[in-house]
């Protein structure tokens, strides 16, 4: 040492330990494995008063026990110092303790220390606690938003802006668009576009809201998404997160509710038209059955009235339809059972008729002879029948197969198209044809009035299949609709009923529902409708008394009493039926009244019906429909007003 220290200068002598003690790092020179010389950085750090508490000490005296992964141990700390007296620096990270007992984590750097005769190394120590606390507080923080990034139910993917570069993606990503992550992570995002020079603008354009794109999937299936994407630096590059969130349910249900809405309105329409359609078919259906009675059977005129009378009834038919597509038809559910209901649809007039425009194409059935009754109106149901059976005949070209069908099913999930089905026991009435199928763009309109793709002049109006939808949800049913290159298949669902068959009732003999001379006050605002009822009540045998209004027919009854009144709820200028009701009762309690309209059955009817007013009858009406209903009324109790 002498001899080393003789080769030293004073001036480089006093630099260096300048330099040594100025150190913001601990610096140690070690001897035969033993602490030989320190700075005041080296006290400082391990917490030591003086030199004494570490020179002849060796580096295991510092080190807590020896770590879960064998580190601190002295066997591990002599292995380095000769390695590094070898003249092979060692960097290591070894875990101290201060003389209070307090552990800190170190980085060190362990250099052969040349100018000392003896082997010496000389160690630099610097503390690292605070850097390993702010690296294990990042870990953390990064895996929270692993975490969080990985929970996100929206696909989120890390996206270089630059080059469109697949950084990183989530579970949902993955398990959305089919791609394994090695896949996603060798692609650009326009890959996963089916409109990539748009998805490319966007990117490049650094927009943080895309609305809706159409991105694909790995097996090529096309669906819309909505973005939102936030910018920001990640590893020095300009990156996109960007949350893609499928919406092609939101889609759907966006397109049911304007389909819902179109049809609302356009039932709204149907339902003003009937009103006034039905006011004018009331001369064409009601005065031939009058006349038909007056004529004698060998009369020239009966043929040319009675086909006037069948015009008259094919009209009030249509009209029917679009009080149907109105959503507001008055019908009374009863036990019906769907084989009953197409075997008689299928020797029918119109059957034949359909045979004879479609004589290629054979209609077949298969039907389930432990089919469960529906709950419903077999008049509507046999008009389901015949149009969907109708639109199958249409759909093929030349030779082919309808096949009407029926069986039970149980339902408790889903169907295609509804958000929501009862669970329980179904009817299934099935219709399947061998035609060429509906494109998907026509499927999502073939229940809207007046869509149709049918013959002009010889397939009906345009209102077959929104007949169809409006009766099954006027039903309380389902429809769900397949259809491919070889057919299509129209099932329909209806809730059973434990009820046995209702019998029908065979056409009743005039004698039983003629009048005995009480009075019938008639109240409609058009004319031509209060001679016809009159006209057709006094065949009946009733007198019947005219008022053109509801305030006429107040004052009137202010002064006079009638037996029954033969009341129109919808009366344009003044008041309606309801209103016209109310104030007749408040002069006249107890006043029967039969109620008639044009236009569907209304809440107004049946708050009419609350206040005590009869059985509601659809213009234009028949003699025995009305007949009866004015018979069964007045046969309830209550006084006879009749002066």
């Amino acid at each position: 040492d002498r001899e080393a220290t003789q080769t030293i200068s004073h001036k480089e002598k006093s630099l260096c330990h300048t330099l040594f003690e100025s150190a913001n790092d601990a610096v140690i020179i070690l001897q035969n494995y033993k602490f030989l010389e320190c700075n005041k950085t080296t006290l400082q750090m391990f917490g030591c008063d003086n030199e004494k508490d570490v020179i002849g000490h060796y580096p295991w005296d510092f080190s807590p026990p020896i770590q879960p992964d064998g580190s601190n141990s002295k066997e591990q700390a002599i292995r380095l110092l000769d390695i590094a007296l070898e003249g092979r620096p060692q960097r290591l990270y070894w875990k101290h303790i201060k003389k209070n007992g307090m552990e800190f984590d170190t980085e060190i750097s362990l250099t052969r220390l040349e100018t000392y005769k003896k082997e010496a190394a000389i160690a630099t120590v610097r503390d690292i606690t605070e850097l390993k606390q702010t690296e294990q507080a990042l870990r953390e923080s990064e895996e929270k938003y692993r975490i969080l990034f990985e929970l996100e139910s929206d696909a989120l993917a890390l996206i270089e802006i630059a080059t469109g570069n697949m950084l990183y993606v989530n579970k949902a990503f993955l398990q959305l668009y089919g791609y394994s992550e090695e896949e996603v992570l060798r692609m650009k995002n326009t890959d996963f576009s089916a409109e990539p020079e748009r998805t490319r603008q966007a990117t490049q354009s650094h927009g943080t809201y895309i609305p809706i794109r159409w991105h694909k999937k790995k097996d090529g299936t096309v669906f819309p998404t909505e973005i939102t994407a936030s910018i920001f630096k990640y590893q020095g590059r300009d990156v996109h997160i960007a949350a893609i969130r499928d919406i092609t349910e939101r889609k759907r249900l966006e397109n049911q509710l304007q389909r819902s809405q179109k049809m609302e309105s356009l039932g709204l329409l149907a339902g003003g038209v009937a009103h006034d359609l039905n006011n004018v078919l009331s001369a064409i259906v009601c005065y031939p059955e009058l006349l038909l009675m007056e004529l004698p059977e060998d009369s020239k005129l009966r043929k040319p009235v009675e086909t006037m009378q069948a015009a008259g009834l094919r009209a009030a038919a249509i009209v029917e339809d679009l009080l149907t597509i109105a959503r507001g038809v008055a019908t009374d559910k009863e036990s019906v059972s769907l084989n009953d209901v197409i075997n008689e649809y299928l020797t029918s007039p119109e059957f034949m008729k359909l045979e004879q425009f479609h004589p290629a194409v054979t209609v077949s059935k298969k039907l389930d002879s432990q089919l469960f009754n529906v709950l419903g109106s077999a008049v509507h149901i046999r008009k389901v029948i015949m149009n969907l059976v109708s639109n199958a005949a249409e759909a093929i070209e030349g030779s082919g197969e309808v096949t009407i069908a029926t069986f039970n099913r149980y339902i408790d999930r889903p169907l295609k198209g509804y958000n929501e089905v009862k669970t329980g026991e179904y009817a299934i009435l099935s219709v399947s044809d061998t035609g060429s199928g509906i494109s998907s763009e026509a499927l999502e309109r073939i229940f809207e009035p007046f869509y149709s793709k049918k013959v002009l002049g010889r397939s009906g109006t345009g209102l077959g299949l929104a007949v169809v939808w409006n009766v099954v949800q006027n039903h309380g049913g389902y429809i769900d609709v397949t259809s491919d290159c070889n057919g299509s298949t129209f099932e329909l669902y209806f809730a059973v009923t434990r009820d046995g068959i209702t019998q029908r009732d065979s056409p009743i003999p005039i004698e039983e529902y003629m009048g005995n001379g009480e009075s019938i006050l008639v109240v409609d605002d058009v004319e031509s409708q209060r001679e016809i009822a009159c006209s057709i009540l006094g065949k009946l045998g009733y007198r019947t008394y005219a008022a053109p209004s509801g305030e006429e027919a107040v004052k009137y009854l202010a002064e006079h009493s009638v037996d029954l009144l033969l009341l129109d709820m919808i009366m344009d200028p003044g008041i309606n039926g309801r209103e016209t009701y109310q104030r007749i009762i408040e002069i006249q309690p107890g006043q029967k009244a039969v109620i008639v309209s044009g236009f569907a059955e209304t809440d107004e009817v049946l708050k009419t019906q609350q206040m005590g007013a009869g059985q509601y009858i659809k213009k234009p009406f028949t003699l025995e429909k009305i007949g009866i209903a004015i018979k069964n009324e007045l046969k309830k109790p209550g006084n006879t007003r009749s002066r």
